[in-house]
């Protein structure tokens, strides 16, 4: 931190300038076509969208054509691209507030020219620049720490683009940047992400210690997100039954909650013990829930995406830029997969640094006491 400011923004805008290069040969040709460009007319380029663009693409045309039509899909007929890359059944299985977005993004984006793919693009873009700002107040290392290895997330960014995480991560980014002004509006964000995508969904827990009219608008956003969609849109529930058919087997499932379990019960004796802040809640908040679907899945990519919302005190983030090190520097014994128990252990790692903060002796004294413990728990949820 004691860094000179000029050697502090050299570094930053390095960093910029290699997540910008790297990015430039995942836009497809598609979009912009390079080689009517002299500059760039010798980049590689994917000919095509990527596949969560097509899917997304297509399921914001179904809202569009008829909003009834959102889970039965029967209005509207696929491309031959769109079928041949998923199914209907496939396309974009996400709650109704997150396909209604994606629709708004898809008539927002036809109507000033540059289309779904630039809404996107620019919501990423929107979110880096956000963390930026948010790095630059708290510990700005971390910015490059992240996001100097840019090769994986430019991929999945700029070409698949992960829509729906990109969407989800621009609501929890700005609940952040509420939550560091102590703004009750942060706990309306999140409650909106978790109705976008269930990553946030540990952050619930906190709704019993929030005031009530807080509390009472955080519950209401999630029932109107998730459980009334059930008695107006036919065959809403398939996106359940889909993913959890998709997401593993009962197996890996089982894996994964012995992992997740323990991490989730330390998690909040921490918080509690330590009276995490608003921020530290919002970001936290994630970990959980997308933990369980990586080691479900075997798929590292749930759990590093939202390790890239930033962290003041840094741990989440470490995790993230080992979990995408790894894989970047030994490409041939680590696939990005395999850094996926990397990160996790980073994580705990870092929950044992903040036990050892609470004190061993207290951590003690705690667990010789469990009905107390609990009772703490259950009752510091301000």
């Amino acid at each position: 931190m004691a860094v000179p400011t000029w050697l502090r923004r050299a570094v930053l805008v390095v960093t910029v300038l290699v997540m910008v290069s790297v990015s430039i040969p995942n836009v497809p040709r598609q979009y912009i076509d390079y080689s009517r460009l002299s500059l760039l007319s010798r980049i590689q380029q994917q000919e095509t969208y990527g596949t969560d663009t097509i899917s997304d693409m297509y399921v914001a045309k179904v809202v569009l054509n008829d909003v009834s039509d959102m889970y039965t899909r029967a209005g509207l007929e696929q491309t031959m691209v769109e079928a041949r890359t998923w199914s209907k059944e496939a396309s974009a299985p996400y709650p109704p507030v997150m396909l209604l977005t994606e629709a708004g993004l898809y008539a927002v984006g036809d109507w000033i020219g540059v289309g779904f793919y630039g809404m996107i693009l620019g919501l990423a873009c929107l979110f880096v620049a956000l963390s930026l700002a948010y790095f630059v107040q708290t510990r700005w290392y971390l910015f490059p720490l992240l996001y100097v290895n840019f090769f994986y997330f430019s991929q999945r960014f700029v070409y698949v683009q992960d829509d729906s995480y990109v969407v989800m991560l621009v609501v929890v980014m700005a609940a952040l940047l509420l939550a560091r002004r102590r703004h009750a509006a942060a706990h309306a964000l999140m409650a909106m992400a978790i109705t976008m995508k269930l990553s946030p969904l540990y952050y619930a827990r906190h709704v019993l210690g929030m005031k009530r009219g807080t509390g009472i608008l955080f519950a209401s956003v999630l029932a109107a997100g998730l459980l009334l969609p059930y008695f107006i849109f036919d065959n809403y529930l398939y996106i359940y039954r889909y993913g959890s058919a998709l997401k593993g087997t009962w197996l890996s499932g089982a894996a994964a909650l012995v992992v997740v379990l323990p991490f989730t019960v330390i998690l909040w004796y921490v918080e509690t013990r330590l009276n995490f802040d608003m921020e530290d809640r919002v970001g936290w908040g994630l970990v959980p829930f997308a933990m369980l679907l990586g080691f479900k899945m075997n798929v590292a990519r749930h759990l590093l995406i939202v390790l890239l919302v930033p962290d003041k005190r840094g741990v989440r983030n470490v995790a993230a830029a080992a979990g995408l090190g790894l894989p970047a520097l030994f490409p041939t014994l680590v696939h990005v997969n395999s850094s996926l128990p990397v990160a996790a252990a980073i994580l705990f790692v870092g929950l044992t640094g903040y036990l050892e903060k609470i004190g061993w002796e207290v951590v003690r004294d705690d667990l010789q006491h469990p009905m107390r413990t609990a009772g703490m728990m259950l009752g510091r949820m301000s």
